[in-house]
């Protein structure tokens, strides 16, 4: 009985998993308001009142949704520990690589961002309270000693440093299909990620 039960719970928690993935993809793509439960129920190819069952509300599954993104991100995407000097340089260039290769396997993050920024909702401020104020504060204190050793970095905001580098590391995987038909560029391909990943090490530290 134990080994059945544990069987069902690990098929729900893989369910309720795949939901959130799927949820995650259409409110990055389409934007919450044109989003319903039941479009996503579709895509997921199960019953709407199995995801009202899951998480009740629209609302509380967007929620749910985000928290699922910004744990794997945390997980996916771990900052350098400083040593006794301070963070090594080469330790902060492989975690900006790590961030662009972050954005290419996951543009959703980069897109539910795009829509949620593009209007102002109690959903915008809980998520930069509650997720995105926390991370910034861990690596603005990394791009502060960054900064101050690297020449034309230093009369930066460091807040502002860490936009222009969230921009040129995230706007390819944004832009996919606009740079495929302008310029015959697959930015997915692992060469290209890997080319873009020096692009940006290279342009910060020029």
């Amino acid at each position: 009985m134990g080994t059945a039960r544990q069987a069902q719970q690990e098929r729900s928690e893989q369910t309720r998993a795949e939901i959130l993935g799927i949820a995650l993809e259409q409110f990055s793509t389409h934007g919450f308001d044109a989003v319903s439960l039941r479009d996503i129920a579709e895509v997921a190819g199960v019953n709407h009142a199995m995801i009202r069952y899951y998480f009740g509300s629209k609302e509380n599954l967007w929620r749910e949704s985000v928290t699922y993104l910004f744990e794997r991100f945390a997980e996916e995407y771990v900052p350098p520990e400083p040593g006794s000097e301070g963070f090594s340089l080469d330790a902060v260039k492989e975690y900006i690589r790590n961030y662009v290769r972050y954005c290419a396997r996951h543009p959703e993050h980069a897109r539910l961002m795009m829509q949620e920024a593009n209007r102002d909702s109690e959903r915008l401020k809980w998520m930069a309270q509650k997720f995105i104020r926390p991370r910034h504060d861990q690596t603005v204190t990394l791009i502060r000693h960054v900064s101050a050793l690297t020449e034309g970095l230093k009369e930066i905001d460091p807040v502002m440093l860490l936009y222009m580098i969230t921009a040129i590391a995230q706007v390819p995987y944004l832009l996919t299909s606009e740079m495929q038909y302008a310029h015959g560029i697959n930015a997915m391909r692992d060469k290209a990620i890997e080319a873009h990943c020096d692009a940006v090490v290279a342009f910060i530290f020029r």
